[in-house]
Order: C-alpha cells, then sequence, then structure tokens
C-alpha cells in the first residue's frame, strides 16, 4: 500500500503534490537552498543567452562545435539539471512535511470500518480542505513531534477546547461523554423533529418550509416519519444526530479531552447506527441536511450545505468519496432510534385530543 499521503491543509487535490508555488514558500523553510535555486537558475539564465548564440553561429556557419564550446553546452545543461533538482526538492516541501508528521504521529491507512465512520464527514472536510483519512481533520501540534514544520503548521489543542466550548459546552471529559450519550441514545432534536411533524404541520407548512430550506422533496421529509418494511424504524433526522456525534468526537480528540481509542469507539458506533438506519450516502446525507435545516431554520445555513454537497458530488475524487455504503450489520438500536418515538409522540398526541392539552 502507498504510504499515507493526503491534501495539503486548506486544499482540496488529493494527494499532496509537489508546485511550483511552494517554491517561494520554501525561502523560510530552506534559505540557503532557496538563495542557491535562484543563484544557479540566474547563471543557467545567462549562460542560456551564450547558448543561444553559439548553436545560431554553428548553424550559419555549417560547423561542429569545439571542446570549449561543448564544455560551455555541457555547463548550461549542468545548471538547468541542478536547478531542476533543487526546485523539486523545495516544491515537494508538504509533501515531506506530511510524511514526517504521519512518522511521528505513527499514523497509517486506516482500516476500512474506521474510514466508513469518518467517510460521515467528508463532506465538510472536502469543502474546506481538511483532512479525512485520520482521526484529526488537520495537524496537531501535540503529534508532530519534534521537527519543524513550515507547510503544515499544526494548531494547538486550544483552538478545539475554544470551538467545543462555545458550540457544547465541553471543557472536560465528562463534559463530552455526557454529550456523546445524548447524541447517540436520545439525540438533541431527534424527538422534537417527530413530535412537530406529527402534532404542528398543520396544512404541511413545517415539512413544505423544510423542503425549501433543503431541496428535498416534501414526500422525503414526511417518508422520515414512517417505519419501513423489514421492522426498519423512521429515519427522523438520526443523520444529523450521528454527523454530530462524529464531529464532536473529532474535536474532542483534537481538543485532548479523550483518546484516539475513546474516539474510536464512539464514532464506530455512530457509523453502524447509520448504516442501519440509512440505504446509501446520499441518503445519510439528505437526512443530515434535513436535521440541519429543522435545527437551524435559516436559509443562509441550508444554502451553504447544499453548496458543500453540491461541490463534493461535482469535483470529490477523494479516496473516500469511492467508498461503497456498507449493507447494515445489524446493530441493536437504541429504544429511541428503534421505536423513532413512538410513544413519545402517542402521548403528545393524546394530551392534544384533551381539553386544555398541547396546542
Amino acid at each position: 500500500m502507498n504510504p499515507l499521503l493526503q491534501n495539503n491543509p486548506y486544499e482540496r487535490p488529493f494527494p499532496v503534490k509537489a508546485r511550483r508555488r511552494n517554491f517561494e514558500a520554501s525561502k523560510t523553510a530552506h534559505p540557503l537552498l532557496y538563495a542557491l535555486a535562484v543563484f544557479v537558475f540566474t547563471l543557467a539564465s545567462v549562460s542560456l543567452f551564450y547558448v543561444i548564440v553559439l548553436l545560431q553561429k554553428l548553424m550559419n556557419e555549417h560547423t561542429t562545435p569545439t571542446q570549449p564550446q561543448w564544455i560551455a553546452i555541457f555547463v548550461f545543461l549542468f545548471l538547468v539539471s541542478a536547478f531542476i533538482l533543487i526546485a523539486r526538492y523545495l516544491c515537494s516541501l508538504p509533501v515531506r512535511e506530511q510524511l514526517q508528521y504521519y512518522k511521528a504521529s505513527g499514523s497509517t491507512w486506516l482500516s476500512e470500518d474506521k474510514r466508513q465512520a469518518l467517510r460521515l464527514h467528508v463532506v465538510d472536510m472536502f469543502y474546506s480542505g481538511y483532512w479525512s483519512e485520520t482521526l484529526e481533520y488537520y495537524p496537531l501540534a501535540a503529534l508532530q513531534g519534534s521537527g519543524k514544520y513550515y507547510s503544515l503548521r499544526p494548531s494547538d489543542a486550544a483552538t478545539y477546547k475554544k470551538s467545543l466550548d462555545q458550540d457544547w459546552g465541553v471543557l472536560t471529559k465528562e463534559n463530552y461523554r455526557k454529550v456523546a450519550q445524548q447524541l447517540l441514545t436520545k439525540g438533541y432534536h431527534a424527538e422534537i423533529f417527530a413530535v412537530t411533524l406529527n402534532l404542528r404541520n398543520e396544512d404541511q407548512a413545517v415539512s413544505k418550509r423544510l423542503a425549501a430550506l433543503t431541496h428535498l422533496p416534501e414526500a422525503y421529509i414526511l417518508d422520515c416519519l414512517q417505519s419501513r418494511p423489514g421492522g426498519r424504524p423512521p429515519k427522523l433526522i438520526w443523520g444529523y444526530e450521528c454527523w454530530r456525534a462524529v464531529v464532536v468526537a473529532r474535536n474532542a480528540f483534537m481538543a485532548g479531552h479523550i483518546t484516539a481509542d475513546e474516539a474510536w469507539h464512539d464514532m464506530l458506533l455512530a457509523a453502524d447506527y447509520a448504516f442501519e438506519l440509512f440505504d446509501s450516502f446520499e441518503d445519510f446525507n439528505n437526512n443530515y441536511r434535513l436535521g440541519n435545516a429543522f435545527w437551524s431554520n435559516s436559509y443562509d445555513v441550508t444554502s451553504e450545505k447544499i453548496k458543500y454537497y453540491n461541490l463534493f458530488k461535482e469535483e470529490c475524487k477523494w479516496p473516500m468519496a469511492q467508498l461503497p455504503w456498507p449493507a447494515p450489520k445489524g446493530v441493536k438500536l437504541p429504544p429511541a432510534m428503534a421505536n423513532g418515538y413512538f410513544n413519545e409522540v402517542t402521548i403528545a398526541k393524546s394530551l392534544r385530543q384533551q381539553p386544555g392539552g398541547l396546542n
């Protein structure tokens, strides 16, 4: 198997390759080598002028080069070759730094089940140019080892601690466990979605708005409330809840709140639930966008998600995007997933029918 290489962070081409634009960036990383490359290029440019004049003269006079002239030609070719070799080395800085980072962190290509779990996050990763083939989606300072980096620029755990605190109130491992447990058992918005669409969708106003926000058929949205053949439970918006479980686990690992093994445990569980509930990656992503729209109720937010997914479908050639969607494993789903909040919806309906009940 080829060594692990991903896209350069904030870029989409996969895998990272040597590029001309990296030449100037190498000025900081290898100043002496950069200066040598510029010096050799200058000599080669001057020599090129001499070689052109020489060749024109030889052609006009129909003569062969003398020994000094052959030496001049070979010197020119040597300078050109030397510049190409040095420039290629400098332009491949991001490639070398990725390999250096993976060696320090011990990262290799993941097993398929772990890649399948990370695939649930790939649409956003592709749009932003983040990593999809490692647990961390951006290089971490804690894993970089003792080497210096000029292209990758690993980030500190504080960045992810701040994000988790702002979004979820997570500052400790215990905080994370509470959030993960909620996402993987009851969800944060799945019950509200079930009750709202079953009881408060008069004239289908809610489902029509969700359809307009997501560009999904209204029939798909209403179908997410229904149990399916073979005893499969309603989808509700469990795609959104499972997606958030993956994202929070990755961030908690990057923040240093949990270990890699703990993160993988929760992410693999979320993936198993997703494979049990959804028929394809498109089905999962549609449901994720539906949940995002129900949570945000915002045109701006949902339009961003549509843009992300359309770009992914049109341009993503990452290996992650080529994975087949796994068949259901027959895992036991939590009661809330397994019954689609049937009892809660039934109680809410009965209360609504009573005088002075829910409205």
